[in-house]
């Protein structure tokens, strides 16, 4: 017994390792998709599509990015109770008029709420070829829409790695705070293992949700939203993890992603998508992250028993560790400079630690998605996939794949009966048209004066951005 932790973390050395050397082989191949010198698209046939409740702070500044790269339309999609307060925001701002004939916001029926719900009214409402699905802190650069993949008829979607910005204001080792810290070095280091599943078989886990780009006829199939509001995880509706049923549905459809996982996305890859056994590594990466959380408590197990029982050893792999881990945060210390202090540098570490304790309130929130909201100060009135949502979960699913399957027919009546019968807020209607004044219709709004190198992500509680190249 008194070697057990030693052998543990012989092992994981090893195992860690081997794994590196297989990913670096990989990774050494990767090249990232060619920016096409005469692009089938230009940034008219991008329809910009952009979910939110009340918008945050740096909304004008993010809002004003997407309309400097003259996108065809910049489609934002809320819920009912917050539709006047994205109208006024929009109109206190000072904008062009032909930027204000851009802007459309649509929202959801009322009582109805939901991450999904939105999501699926935005694809309905654009119009353009392509569609760009950003989040409401996300500041783009001039000429993003430039630089898409999606020339090449086999890319159905392109996306990128995250970083963060920090405001020249803010660049201070006494004015920064550690959940900035914290943030910056969680994102900071690109794809990681994404380049060498890329290289292995075109593969990608998951489309970064802050900012992706994606053939609209896709993300339009009746299929695709039927499978996007009617999805469920222990019995009850998916409201999260909609990058993750995408990415799932576009490989499922042979589509390739040119360049955020939960555990319940990687077991749906396990039994949703055949492709996932089509190459060793591919498997693999999703069993590996679908294990993480135990492999890393065997981990705890073995460095204890090797503190209580061999100190000395322990701290020979401690030191091996620490000089493994020095490249990197050289690295990231000279990318942010300003942020170096001790408490900082704590700051860096505990999120290089995070997975632990984050992986086991995972497991033990497996069954919810409760705290996902997209809403600080009111997050709370925002509980989960939809408000009232008390009634029986087989007459949801049949409500809301009524409206997903059949707008295409206009039967919506059919569909607010079964919602109705469920005693549940009326489901939002994928089918309306626009511009319609009908009761159960997409209800956009064009806000018009006329009378007739990277996006950067900011938070709202830090000030903080952050950055995603293609």
């Amino acid at each position: 017994m008194s070697y057990t932790g030693v052998a543990i973390l012989s092992l994981m050395c090893a195992w860690g390792a081997a794994e590196k050397k297989v990913a670096s082989r990989y990774t050494s191949k990767y090249r990232p998709f060619p920016i096409p010198e005469d692009p089938l698209f230009t940034s008219k046939d991008v329809s910009v599509v952009a979910l939110l409740l009340s918008p945050p702070n740096l909304f004008e500044q993010c809002l004003r990015s997407w309309l400097k790269n003259q996108p065809r339309e910049v489609v934002l999609v809320t819920t009912f109770d917050y539709a006047q307060a994205v109208r006024s925001a929009i109109e206190s701002y000072d904008l062009t008029t032909a930027d204000r004939a851009m802007i459309k916001v649509v929202h959801l029926d009322e009582g109805v709420s939901g991450h999904r719900f939105q999501q699926a009214m935005g694809f309905k409402a654009a119009s353009g070829k392509i569609m760009a699905v950003t989040d409401d802190q996300i500041l783009w650069p001039d000429g993003l829409l430039k630089n898409s993949k999606l020339t090449d008829p086999q890319v159905g979607a392109a996306g990128g790695p995250i970083g963060v910005h920090i405001p020249e204001e803010r660049r201070d080792k006494n004015i920064i705070t550690g959940w900035e810290v914290a943030g910056a070095k969680f994102l900071f280091g690109g794809r990681g293992g994404g380049s060498a599943a890329f290289v292995a078989n075109k593969w990608t886990w998951c489309l970064a949700g802050c900012t992706w780009l994606a053939r609209t006829a896709i993300l339009q199939d009746p299929d695709f939203i039927h499978a996007l509001t009617s999805e469920t995880w222990s019995g009850r509706p998916m409201n999260t993890g909609s990058d993750n049923i995408t990415t799932r549905y576009l490989l499922r459809k042979g589509h390739v992603i040119a360049e955020r996982n939960t555990l319940q996305s990687f077991w749906r890859f396990l039994t949703d998508v055949p492709q996932t056994y089509h190459h060793p590594y591919i498997l693999y990466g999703t069993v590996v992250r679908l294990l993480r959380v135990p492999v890393a408590l065997i981990h705890l197990v073995g460095w204890f028993l090797s503190l209580r029982h061999h100190p000395l050893i322990a701290l020979g792999f401690l030191a091996f560790y620490i000089h493994g881990m020095l490249p990197t945060y050289r690295a990231f210390w000279a990318t942010y400079p300003y942020m170096f202090s001790l408490g900082n540098l704590l700051a860096a570490v505990a999120v290089d630690l995070s997975p632990i304790p984050i992986g086991l309130w995972g497991i033990l929130t497996i069954n919810t998605d409760s705290w996902v909201h997209g809403d600080g100060d009111s997050a709370r009135k925002q509980p989960g996939i939809a408000k009232k949502a008390t009634g029986r979960l087989d007459a949801l699913c049949q409500a809301t794949g009524n409206a997903a399957g059949e707008f295409l027919a206009g039967t919506w009546a059919s569909t607010a009966a079964h919602a109705r019968a469920a005693s549940l807020p009326s489901v939002p209607n994928l089918s309306g048209e626009l511009g319609s004044s009908s009761g159960n219709s997409i209800k956009p709004d064009p806000i018009s004066d006329q009378t007739d190198d990277a996006p950067k992500a900011s938070s709202e509680a830090a000030e903080q951005a952050g950055e995603t190249g293609w």
